[in-house]
């Protein structure tokens, strides 16, 4: 076969690729934007033992709450957008917000902010941004070293629990990227100040410099990473979100700073491409080939990694394992655009085996960060 043959053999398949993916990401999006609870909640609410231990949390399930799974959903609709520049996620998201607020918000905390990462782009959320944005400067509880203390959803959507003195990966997508973004919009340097030190003290207590990756948590009062997890979702917020991060607050980094994120992120990315299983995902506790592979972390972590290419900040020979990934992740797609093989929702673990015993579930998450892989996949060509 000479040159041009093969050529022309590469292009095609690349041009079969592309028209798999696209129409995969619009299943997945379809699917995503009429998730419901799922078949088998009976099932999983009668999980033996701790059912919240082992990832049952009621409020996560479907598209029709204000929480974090459906706030990374709203993301995965709005990334979409920005792909086919077509206004889907704003047909959805306005009508989403005036059901949600009709019902009744729920409380301020880290992860109920996470809708507002791609609602504050609507006019109609200006005012509610502004005042989430005020409250995560002045009202939010905070640890030792004034960090954003990870508050969530208590038993009810009216409480809290409050997790006293500790520190989440999760925060990074929930809240920080959150407050730098309003600090862009609104030119305010304190929010944009206060976004890059929450940023820097979660990489201080988190990351591990033996590994390369991220611990789930930090926990002040007793100075420990908990069971010292390397947990594939925290650490696909991290390489999906710190692109982001970097890439929106880029003209506000000093030279230095830049170069620290970016090392950073080039070290975390190196220590997970050798982890990666040989189907091309990553496993759910990340060094133990005994424990699932799973999508939703898998989706983030290559997703970042083709964004970081994208933008310079990865080298491109790092683009190939990721698309690996890509093809891993579409073997998961059903026929129905439901993405398989995503941990439900996940708290920190006592043993590092719970992370292990998370059931799996459709999320909207899941759909949503599966979105986001699939259609950096597409800049690839």
């Amino acid at each position: 076969m000479n040159r041009n043959e093969t050529t022309e053999t590469l292009t095609e398949e690349g041009k079969k690729r592309k028209t798999k993916i696209v129409e995969a990401l619009d299943k997945v999006t379809n699917r995503l934007m009429h998730l419901q609870r799922p078949d088998n909640e009976s099932e999983l609410k009668a999980l033996e033992g701790d059912a919240a231990r082992r990832g049952y949390y009621a409020r996560d399930f479907g598209m029709d709450a204000w929480d974090w799974p459906q706030g990374i959903g709203l993301y995965g609709l709005e990334k979409v957008g920005s792909y086919f520049g077509d206004e889907r996620f704003a047909d959805y998201a306005k009508p989403w917000m005036a059901a949600r607020i009709a019902e009744g918000l729920p409380s301020r905390n880290i992860n109920t902010t996470a809708p507002l990462l791609s609602l504050m782009e609507l006019p109609e959320a200006d005012a509610l941004s502004l005042e989430w944005a005020e409250w995560l400067a002045s009202g939010l509880p905070r640890t030792e070293e004034n960090g954003y203390q990870h508050v969530t959803t208590g038993t009810t959507p009216d409480e809290v629990t409050l997790n006293e003195n500790e520190i989440w990966i999760d925060t990074l997508f929930m809240a920080i990227l959150f407050t730098a973004k309003m600090g862009v919009k609104y030119d305010r340097d304190d929010w944009r100040q206060a976004s890059l030190h929450q940023l820097l003290l979660h990489i201080k207590y988190l990351y591990d410099r033996r590994t390369g990756l991220f611990f789930h948590g930090w926990h002040f009062g007793g100075r420990h990473n908990f069971s010292e997890a390397f947990w594939c979702r925290g650490n696909g917020w991290f390489t999906l979100g710190l692109p982001e991060y970097i890439d929106l607050m880029r003209p506000y980094l000093d030279e230095g700073v830049l170069v620290y994120l970016t090392q950073t992120f080039r070290s975390q990315s190196e220590a997970l491409l050798r982890l990666q299983h040989d189907s091309g995902l990553w496993h759910t506790l990340l060094d133990d080939p005994a424990s699932y592979t799973e999508t939703s972390g898998s989706a983030a972590i290559a997703g970042g990694i083709l964004f970081g290419v994208r933008r310079g900040l990865l080298p491109g020979s790092f683009a190939e394992p990721a698309m690996r990934a890509v093809d891993a992740v579409l073997d998961r797609i059903g026929e129905d655009g439901l993405v398989q093989g995503v941990s439900a929702g996940t708290p920190i673990g006592r043993l590092r085996d719970d992370y292990a015993r998370i059931v799996t579930a459709p999320m909207a998450y899941g759909q949503a960060l599966t979105v986001a892989l699939l259609g950096e996949a597409l800049y690839r060509g």
